[in-house]
């Protein structure tokens, strides 16, 4: 198992970095990789949903549940049904106050890709090697564009709130 940890600073109170990050609906319109998001179960503090994302050029599927602590603004991840080339995908999205006005985002990922399977491919096309070299580089990707797309939509959304008091 792989884990990473990616980390950006945005000029935004955590409240408004934590609206974003629990947002889930306005994801493909925030992440590029993100073609849909769609909540299947939302309890107060879990939500369950359905997501379509571009893994290294290839669009994949998948459900992952996603629990939100808003006392500690940590959103935990981890999906349910899986991804076709992935065995193992979790971790947390972290918002972190570095004042008032000044927020650390954290983004980890605990991964593995897949086994061959009897025909020797993962997903029937991939060898291991390619499918983790594969989904490593989209959790690469994905995470360092992620944490940009939020930094710039919690700095919009500070600046909007402060124009408008």
């Amino acid at each position: 198992m792989e884990h990473t940890e990616h980390t950006v600073t945005a000029q935004a109170p955590q409240s408004v970095v934590w609206e974003v990050l629990t947002d889930i609906e306005n994801y493909p319109n925030l992440f590029d990789a993100t073609k849909s998001a769609r909540v299947v179960e939302r309890g107060d503090r879990h939500e369950i949903v359905r997501l379509e994302v571009d893994v290294s050029g290839q669009v994949q599927a998948w459900t992952t549940r996603r629990d939100l602590d808003p006392d500690l603004c940590v959103v935990a991840y981890r999906q349910l049904e899986l991804a076709p080339i992935v065995a193992h995908m979790s971790g947390e999205w972290r918002a972190l106050p570095c004042g008032p006005d000044r927020t650390q985002v954290v983004l980890t990922h605990d991964f593995a890709a897949k086994q061959e399977g009897a025909d020797g491919k993962v997903a029937g096309q991939f060898t291991h090697a390619e499918a983790h070299e594969m989904l490593a580089g989209a959790v690469e990707r994905n995470s360092t564009s992620h944490l940009q797309a939020v930094r710039e939509e919690a700095e919009r959304r500070a600046a909007q709130a402060k124009k408008s008091a």
